[in-house]
């Protein structure tokens, strides 16, 4: 049997709805809000008991306030039970536009301020008899669509109690001064209008609204089968590239009867013109792959339940389809073929070509000790990279591929493998940096010095030159300070001017070397015999001879004494007597002691 939504039934149309466990027709009256004086509570599908049900009195103590009336308190209690539970939970509460209290004002209560009520009798308006004809008629309410057109006299509104016609009770107040508080509108039984006593009894003819999404089958029977709720999202990716297959999620539906089977998903390429379905089943998420070339992509998904009831669609928002080509591979890696653990090396790589012209970068990765996890250590647009290699790797390789502005990746072009070196070479430490620049030296000096290794398996040879000649080499005892002398006759014997000195330590596979220059500068020379000469008798006459080269504008100068054992001996020049090659004779003649 074929179930249709309730919202797919024409006004006029008849569904069946069981009272008291038995069929009763009811006509669709009108479907939707019927204007602005209703509360939203009121949009759906309006039925009217086809003929009345019962004959009641409006209100025993003969008044028309419908809200405190005997016949809505009847309506929304006994009759309403006799509905089947599920119809009964399914009706809606809704709020109508009434007149409050009694008596003959006109004033409506209306939209959210109406009154809430599930079963009700209809209103003069909503038959289509109005204020602006009939001056007793207050305006509670808008014409339904099943009553629009009719005339005064109509046999749409005639309805039968037993198979003969009745008159039938409206909820509206009869609003003549004439009568006060104690008529109510009623439809005669040649389908015109009337008032008359509200202690009287006329036939029920009862209304009420229901979800349009309830179904009826071919016999007009409804079930309160709903349909499941729209999904409550759907996602697409923000960027999506043409050839690339992306994710489409959404959200859970609900169903109040429980029923849920699953969702259909649908594709248009074409900005919504055509749709073609991608997918169905009970998952929230499924895969599509984009055509290279396509223009633009949107998805909608629905949900439905085990009798076929489909919900709305939600659909996305349309995404551009970007179709761009990777980057070519760089076309080179290169990576010293000395690697030094601890130390820093340097890769570089050759530049990439994007023929939509968007490169934007490299990645760069590493893998070591021969493994095959690798590891990005550089994003970005140069073409080198400085990296430190971790002492105790025992292999580095790097790759390298391009990214453009839609992080669309090239492949990979890898270095060669390389052996890490993993000896630290020697240090040596001193006062004065490596290059340093000792000044001026009138007179010898030393430089101390330690060296060290953290290899402590190497032997340490040391090796001290000056001006490029080795001074000496020897092993040399770690973190002991060393001298580096440059003293007496060593220092004498260097000429003035620029001197360089160097430090060199070796492991026996590295050199490490620490230079330093000074410069020697010795203006004034005083040679004194250390101890007087001994003589057997007194010294009166001495002959000097100086050897060597004096320059010429040098300040030189002989000087002798003859009291040398003295604490202060007088001292006679001999200058010129040495200069010429002739016998001094010593005038200041002081005994010896």
């Amino acid at each position: 049997m074929a179930n249709v939504a309730l919202s797919s039934k024409a006004v006029g149309s008849i569904v069946k709805l069981k009272v008291g466990g038995a069929d009763k027709n009811f006509i669709v009256v009108h479907q939707g809000r019927p204007s602005s004086l209703y509360d939203t509570s009121c949009d759906g599908t309006w039925l009217l008991m086809e003929d009345c049900y019962e004959s009641k009195r409006w209100h025993s103590s003969n008044v028309n306030d419908y809200a405190n009336s005997e016949i809505r308190s009847y309506l929304n209690s006994t009759f309403l039970n006799l509905f089947d539970a599920n119809i009964k939970s399914a009706i809606k509460q809704v709020k109508l536009p009434y007149r409050a209290g009694s008596g003959y004002g006109t004033t409506i209560t209306s939209g959210a301020n109406g009154l809430s009520t599930k079963i009700f009798l209809l209103s003069g308006p909503e038959v289509n008899w109005t204020s602006s004809t009939h001056s007793y008629i207050p305006n509670d309410g808008a014409c339904l669509s099943y009553f629009s057109g009719c005339a005064q006299t109509d046999a749409k509104r005639i309805a039968k109690l037993n198979g003969s016609a009745v008159g039938w009770w409206l909820r509206s107040p009869y609003c003549s001064s004439n009568y006060g508080a104690t008529r109510a509108l009623y439809v005669y039984t040649n389908g015109d209008w009337g008032g008359n006593n509200c202690s009287n009894s006329y036939g029920v003819r009862p209304a009420l609204v229901l979800p349009s999404s309830l179904l009826v089958s071919d016999d007009g029977s409804i079930s309160t089968n709903t349909a499941p709720t729209v999904p409550s999202s759907i996602t697409v990716p923000g960027s999506i590239m043409g050839g690339s297959t992306i994710t489409v999620k959404w959200g859970t539906s609900t169903d109040k009867e429980n029923n849920l089977s699953g969702y259909k998903v649908e594709k248009s390429t074409n900005g919504g013109s055509t749709w073609s379905q991608i997918y169905q089943g009970t998952a929230t998420q499924t895969t599509d792959a984009v055509a290279f070339g396509t223009a633009s992509v949107m998805y909608r998904v629905r949900a439905y339940d085990s009798d076929g009831l489909h919900s709305g669609y939600k659909t996305s928002s349309q995404v551009t389809v970007v179709n761009n080509v990777a980057p070519g591979a760089p076309p080179a890696i290169s990576v010293p073929n000395e690697v030094k653990g601890g130390a820093s090396l340097i890769v570089s790589w050759s530049a990439a070509s994007d023929s939509d012209g968007n490169l934007s970068g490299y990645i760069l990765e590493r893998c070591i000790n021969g493994g095959t996890e690798w590891t990005q250590v550089y994003k970005g647009n140069a073409l080198s990279y400085t990296d430190t290699i971790t002492k105790g790797w025992t292999k580095v390789k790097y790759r390298v591929k391009a990214y453009d502005a839609y992080n669309a990746a090239s492949g990979y072009t890898t270095s060669a493998e390389r052996t890490v070196d993993n000896n630290t070479p020697p240090t040596i430490t001193c006062s004065s940096a490596d290059g340093a620049d000792l000044g001026m030296k009138a007179s010898g000096f030393s430089i101390t010095y330690s060296v060290d290794d953290v290899d402590t398996a190497d032997t340490l040879t040391v090796t001290e030159k000056m001006d490029g000649a080795v001074k000496r080499t020897f092993t040399a005892t770690r973190k002991t300070n060393n001298s580096f002398a440059v003293t007496g006759d060593y220092f004498q014997k260097l000429l003035n001017g620029q001197h360089t000195m160097v430090i060199q330590v070796t492991d026996g596979k590295v050199t490490v070397t620490r230079t330093l220059r000074f410069t020697k500068k010795v203006t004034r020379a005083v040679i004194t015999l250390e101890t007087p000469m001994e003589a057997d008798a007194q010294i009166t006459i001495c002959a000097i001879n100086v050897m060597g080269s004096i320059p010429a504008d040098a300040a030189f100068s002989v000087k002798v004494t003859n009291n040398g054992k003295d604490s202060s001996p007088v001292w006679e020049d001999a200058t010129t007597a040495a200069k010429n090659g002739v016998n001094h004779v010593l005038v200041y003649i002081v005994r010896g002691q």
